[in-house]
């Protein structure tokens, strides 16, 4: 079992998921104007939208680049994903919020 694969999978996932999860509260705070009491509603889209752009991407780099272990690859970046998505919800809520403003 290659376990480099795995980590920086798990790594490409976590940054994905992250940097959508920025984006996106920075878009609706900055543009549509959303009040910080919808904290929850702005998270799942989100976290939707972050699921999309990760599956997006494996489906990319399994299809597209015939990358080896395409197993491997899809549960690093899956548990990175999960991962992120905890993380903000979690840890990274005061950032967020900060973004959402």
């Amino acid at each position: 079992m290659d376990f480099g694969l795995l980590i920086k999978a798990g790594f490409l996932g976590f940054a994905l998921s992250l940097g959508v999860l920025m984006l996106v509260f920075y878009i609706v705070g900055s543009f549509l104007r959303v009040w910080q009491k919808n904290f929850v509603r702005v998270f799942i889209l989100a976290a939707v939208v972050s699921f999309v752009v990760v599956d997006l991407f494996l489906y990319y780099k399994i299809r597209v680049s015939q990358i080896p272990n395409p197993e491997l690859f899809l549960t690093g970046c899956v548990g990175g994903w999960l991962g992120g998505i905890f993380s903000g919800l979690t840890q990274m809520k005061r950032f967020l919020l900060s973004l959402h403003k």
